[in-house]
């Protein structure tokens, strides 16, 4: 199976073990903690301390392993649902950004006349702002990241599996093993597209963004699996009760 086809975290596994290098040598070369080497190859990024620590260790191992850090990017955005990030973040991942040196002191003269500036802005600001309608901005909503250490077992019919991923809204990154642990899908889901998976015995669904899917299992619909911009992991097997 082509890398194309994998997970992040198996893309990177998968590399490192054709490159002939173990987890303990990977992080004596990076001097990334071993336990955050596999986490990030079993595709928990939250271990790393934020998505940015994240980026940076995966672009290290990739650096070592020989593989498009860009490319790997492009995966863990679509894990994340972090699409849209400030170009500071991108510049300072890359090392492109140069650190401000230190500003001058300001002297007393200087500050009174800041403190005057200040003062006359603010008596002329309601003047100004009789001129016009506003409305209080909306609050932006903060999306929960779910801990990716937990499984959760959800409710399929007696008889194999059949889950159904539909896109509601944005994009959203899924990924699918089969009852043998392989990876039968990896890739991203618009609203609007539709995708079947059916086993035997059990299918562990990955999604990144899950509020941006919907799941139907044996024909029992479940909703969306997650909030937006949350990693959820579920596992569903023929012998396990409903969900909800």
């Amino acid at each position: 199976m082509s890398l194309e086809n994998l997970t992040l975290g198996s893309e990177l596994r998968t590399a490192r073990k054709a490159a002939g290098y173990t987890t303990a040598q990977i992080a004596e070369i990076t001097r990334i903690r071993e336990s955050l080497i596999k986490d990030l190859e079993s595709d928990n990024f939250e271990s790393c301390g934020g998505y940015a620590y994240a980026r940076l260790n995966i672009r290290a191992m990739a650096k070592v392993i020989n593989l498009n850090s860009d490319s790997l990017m492009s995966k863990f955005e679509e894990v994340t649902g972090e699409f849209d990030r400030p170009m500071i973040d991108l510049l300072t991942e890359n090392n492109v950004t140069i650190a401000k040196p230190e500003g001058k002191k300001i002297s007393s003269k200087t500050l009174a006349s800041i403190a005057a500036g200040v003062i006359a802005v603010m008596v002329a600001v309601p003047t100004i702002g009789g001129m016009f309608s506003s409305k209080p901005a909306a609050k932006p909503s903060v999306a929960k990241v779910s801990s990716p250490a937990q499984t959760t077992t959800v409710a399929t019919a007696a008889s194999g599996v059949t889950v159904v991923v539909t896109g509601t809204s944005g994009k959203s990154w899924v990924g699918i093993q089969d009852s043998s642990g392989a990876q039968v899908f990896s890739g991203s889901i618009k609203a609007g597209d539709s995708k079947t998976f059916t086993d035997s015995q059990n299918l562990a669904v990955t999604v990144g963004n899950a509020g941006a899917v919907n799941l139907n299992v044996n024909g029992k619909d479940l909703g969306t699996p997650g909030l937006v911009g949350e990693v959820v992991h579920l596992s569903f097997d023929q012998n396990s009760s409903s969900q909800g």
